[in-house]
């Protein structure tokens, strides 16, 4: 089923920051964005990354997006276009009512709190304008930092998923940490 995400608002996220709808016209500055080395390896993509395989992994966003799979955005500041993050509701069942939370945000902001401060924003999103009842959040058990941020969202660890995915840059298998968030929970919590 295809939708229209041009009729959707915007999450809101606090300043100096804001989204748009990632088109295509944004893959050079997300591909720019991806292929930071410690960014790469923070999300499992072989370091040198390669602008094609960038450029595949983007392209089938879109045409996820555009079969109504999930959504993409892309963060920039107020004051200038160039992408800052990518952010995602994907692995989207309508079916079942959850998506998978995914995002990534320039190397230059890691460590200061900017995605404890967007996160609510899209979880909000998902609940209130995709009608989720469960997003659910994926994550190496080396990424503390995103743990910490799906946490303070409300996120709870579910589960550990061993040897869950091949290391692209080490070898080895990276255990992957299941984290989910009902509406319900959520709900209760905002109405706090």
């Amino acid at each position: 089923m295809s939708m229209s995400y041009a009729t959707l608002p915007l999450p809101i996220v606090p300043a100096p920051y804001r989204l748009r709808v990632f088109t295509p016209e944004d893959m050079d500055g997300v591909i720019a964005l991806y292929s930071h080395p410690e960014v790469a390896r923070s999300l499992n993509f072989t370091v040198p990354v390669l602008r094609d395989t960038l450029h595949q992994k983007l392209t089938g966003d879109l045409e996820a997006m555009r079969q109504g799979k999930g959504i993409r955005w892309v963060l920039v500041h107020e004051q200038a276009p160039t992408p800052l993050g990518y952010l995602t509701l994907f692995n989207w069942s309508q079916k079942d009512r959850r998506a998978e939370v995914g995002y990534m945000v320039a190397r230059a902001l890691w460590g200061q709190g900017v995605m404890s401060g967007i996160l609510p924003a899209l979880i909000r999103f998902g609940f209130e304008h995709l009608n989720l009842h469960r997003i659910e959040g994926m994550v190496n058990v080396r990424n503390t930092a995103s743990q910490r941020a799906l946490t303070r969202a409300g996120f709870q660890q579910e589960g550990l998923l061993r040897g869950y995915q091949v290391d692209a840059n080490g070898g080895g298998f990276n255990d992957i940490l299941l984290l989910a968030l009902l509406e319900d929970t959520w709900r209760a919590s905002v109405a706090k």
